[in-house]
Parts: C-alpha cells; structure tokens; sequence
C-alpha cells in the first residue's frame, strides 16, 4: 500500500484540489478569468505576494470562523487559517450562515482541517463530508471509499440514511471542466466525473431528503480521489434547497492567489523529496562503487595469491626434475632404460618411448605391436598389421618401444 508520500506530483496536486471542493459543490470556476472586475478583491502583487481587501460587504471571519452575512447582498469569506489567506467568497441566500474550519499546514500542503457547513433558515443544510482514496494502491474500492465517507459524515444525526442511483450532475461538472489541475489530468488519460444521488434519511422525526453529490476521480489505473459532500433538508424545502445551491455554486468567486500559493507549497514539497531522493541515490552509488573496488582488491588479492602459488609449483618442479637429472634414477631421463624399469612398465602394462620433442621419455599405457609417431609428441598405436601411417595426416614413422640396456 502506498502512502501519500509516495504518489507523483501531479497526483498530489489532483487530490489538493480535490479537498478544496467543498460540500460537494464545487466551487471552482474560471481561473483566467479577471478576477478585479469580479468584485472579490484578492490582487496578487508583482512579487507574488497577495493583499486582502475585502470589499464593505463582505463579512469578515471571526475568531470562531462562524461567518453570517452582515448586509442584503450576503457575502462571506471562506478562510484557510493555516496559509492565513482568503480561498474565495461566497454569496449566500437570505437567512443562510457558514460554518468553516479549514487549515492547510504551510510547511506539508497538506489538509489539517476541511469543515465547511452553510446552513440555511428552514433547516437546509449543504454540508462538506471529506475526501477519501480509492484503488489498488489503498485496497478499497471506490463504492467503499464514497460510502464510508458519507455514513462518517452523518451518523449520529441522522438515521434511516438511505440512497437512491448515481446520476450525473451536470451543474458540478460544468464548473469542474474549469478546473486547470481537472483539465491537465483529463489531457493526461484521467477521468473525471461528477454525480449526484438521492439521499432519505430522518432527523429528530422529520422526513429529511436531498442529494449526496461525489466528485470522482480517476488518477491512475490503481488510484481514485472522491470528494464527497451533500445538501439535505426538510423534505417540503427541497426544492428550495436545490435552487439556494444552485444560487451558491454559480456566484463563488475564488482567490486566484490561494491556488498559487498552494501549488507553490507543492512544489517546494515535491523539491525536498526529489533533493532526498537524489541524496539516497547518491549515497546508493557510492556505496556501489565502494562494493565494487572491494570486489576489485579481493580479486587481484587472489590472482596475487595464485601467482605466487604457480611460481612455487613451478619451482618445486625444476627442483625435483633437476634432481632427477644429478641421480639418474628416473623413467624421464635418457640415460638409460634399465630391467627394472621394464618390470615396471609390464606390470603397469605400458609402453615406454624415447620422445624426440622433450629429449625425454615418455610412458603410455597400453602395450601394442604398432607404435607410431610423428615426431611432435604425439602418438598412434594399434594391434592391425595392414595399417597404413600414411592414412594419418603428417610424417607419421614406425618407432619401437625402449627395451632394457641391462
């Protein structure tokens, strides 16, 4: 199973933007688009930086991020306390709130903290239930991914939770299709898909209906992202409910630095693990090149060794066959094949030649009435008398075996 870590990039960056998708109604919309004539006040400075200048209207974040919109046009922000910078603002429907914990940790890009809850008058509720993973690389399937999910984000409060068929949405993926990171992956071969189901459920009594709405994303053949959410009320406000949602997703205006700032942090991530990983390689090829120079010393080492050991045979060689010349007592030496060595020779039933190319015997086993020779050292015997020499390649010669000079 492979953790987080361990996913390339462009994964990662699928699965941020993924977790910004809140409550299942993807906020995102045009990041081209010219956001100063948007009225959202989020201008990125030449240096990169960003200047929060919330218009009038707009509510500010309390300390408790509890924001509820202070005027007709009812506008709030949506606020990452952990980069401490707007995301984007939201207009909200008369009467309706938004409750919001969301932290991203600066140093990681990682999501601490994604709760966001926008509540309406009559009980209507659009609510964020969290991302989850999918596929071979984490060993859950995507059904298993989206209902866990949605059964985390509702059990408790609600109860008779029951699920209608998956449909495409087709306001959700119209706004995802805007989405840089969503286009990159469709271009990639990934899939992107954005559905809707109805949802029953019942809450201190009261019939409950609505929609559970999933943003699914297929990354890789082995890994998926869904980000799950839902927008449930009163079952005789729901179609008020639909169009509040509606209403909301159409009129959010993103902080264009935000996403900056994010894949910034990404990839200042991605150059400390790829500074790691060229430290780990650097380290594995060192480590190789010193197991290879001990593989080299312990070679010459022993061809060092067997140097010596062939030289001392040699020596040991000359020695004995030098003295085997000053005694005059072995079958190698020319200076006489005596009785004894004839004995010898019968009882080993062999034969023993006079070997012009050494000037020294030679003793072959086997005992035949034709020996042949052809002056190189080599040998031809045999017992049939119509052999003809001249069948063998060379000057092969008749040559008889020592006999005793007694």
């Amino acid at each position: 199973m492979k953790s987080f870590k361990e996913i390339s990039r462009s994964q990662k960056i699928l699965t941020i933007a993924a977790g910004l998708l809140a409550g299942g109604i993807f906020i995102f919309n045009d990041q081209d688009s010219d956001y100063a004539t948007q009225g959202g006040g989020y201008p990125v400075n030449e240096n990169g930086s960003y200047t929060v200048n919330a218009p009038a209207e707009t509510a500010p974040v309390n300390q408790t991020y509890n924001s509820q919109p202070m005027n007709s046009q009812g506008k709030v922000v949506l606020y990452d306390k952990g980069l401490q910078m707007p995301i984007g603002t939201y207009t909200l429907p008369e009467g309706w709130s938004l409750t919001q914990d969301v932290a991203t940790d600066p140093a990681t890009n990682k999501s601490i903290q994604y709760n966001v809850e926008m509540s309406g008058p009559r009980g209507e509720m659009i609510r964020s239930l969290g991302n989850a993973q999918y596929g071979q690389m984490v060993g859950k399937s995507f059904e298993q991914a989206w209902y866990q999910t949605v059964m985390a984000g509702l059990q408790g409060e609600f109860g008779q939770i029951n699920f209608g068929t998956f449909q495409p949405d087709p306001l959700a993926q119209q706004n995802a299709l805007k989405i840089k990171v969503i286009q990159r992956l469709l271009s990639q071969g990934g899939q992107v898909q954005c559905l809707q189901a109805p949802i029953s459920a019942q809450r201190n009594g009261q019939m409950i209906k609505g929609i559970v709405t999933i943003m699914k994303m297929d990354i890789s053949p082995a890994m998926g992202s869904v980000t799950v959410g839902c927008a449930i009320a009163p079952a005789s406000e729901h179609d008020q409910l639909m169009q509040a949602r509606a209403s909301i997703i159409d009129n959010y205006v993103p902080n264009p630095a935000y996403e900056q700032r994010r894949e910034q942090i990404q990839a200042g991530v991605q150059n400390q693990i790829q500074a790691y990983h060229n430290q780990q390689m650097a380290a594995s090829q060192s480590a190789h090149q010193q197991r290879m120079a001990n593989n080299q010393a312990a070679f010459n080492a022993h061809q060092q060794r067997m140097g010596q050991m062939s030289q001392t045979q040699d020596a040991s060689f000359n020695n004995y066959m030098n003295n085997s010349r000053n005694n005059n007592s072995s079958a190698w030496s020319n200076s006489g094949y005596s009785g004894q060595n004839a004995i010898v020779d019968q009882i080993h039933e062999r034969s023993t030649f006079e070997n012009p190319d050494t000037g020294y015997d030679i003793s072959l086993d086997g005992q035949y009435d034709y020996n042949y020779t052809n002056g190189l050292g080599d040998y031809y015997r045999t017992n049939d008398p119509s052999f003809d020499q001249n069948s063998l390649q060379g000057d092969w010669q008749l040559v008889d075996p020592r006999s005793p000079n007694y």
